[in-house]
């Protein structure tokens, strides 16, 4: 897979999470070379241009990396993000998970509403 990270993804007045594209199930080199490229140019695709165009955002001051990763089977896992604070109010003792049975692919794009766990750091570093 190839997925994309940019520097103004989730922020508070704006998200941007989606707005690129990912390539899945990349077979190959030149294939692979292929989707990292195509995912470096979705970054000026009509739908991000106009988006950071209305959010106020100039559109070199967005920077983009890419991810690499090995498809595994979807069909016998989940996915999912891990967040070290809580997303909606900052509380920093929680670690915010989402998660999915399947592709990420499906709570990105909106088909799913993933599962929410909240787990309390303090508790982790209790004995027993």
């Amino acid at each position: 897979a190839v997925r994309s990270s940019a520097t103004a993804e989730d922020l508070p007045e704006a998200s941007f999470a989606g707005q690129q594209e990912t390539y899945l199930n990349i077979r190959g080199d030149h294939d692979l070379l292929k989707a990292c490229k195509d995912c470096y140019a979705s970054l000026f695709t009509d739908r991000a241009i106009i988006y950071r165009s209305h959010q106020g955002f100039e559109h070199m001051d967005v920077a983009l990396s890419i991810g690499v990763q090995q498809m595994v089977r979807s069909d016998r896992g989940s996915a999912g993000v891990a967040f070290t604070i809580d997303t909606e109010t900052g509380f920093p003792d929680v670690i915010l998970i989402n998660g999915s049975w399947g592709l990420g692919e499906n709570v990105v794009q909106g088909n799913v509403t993933p599962d929410e766990y909240l787990v309390h750091k303090p508790t982790l570093d209790e004995e027993g």
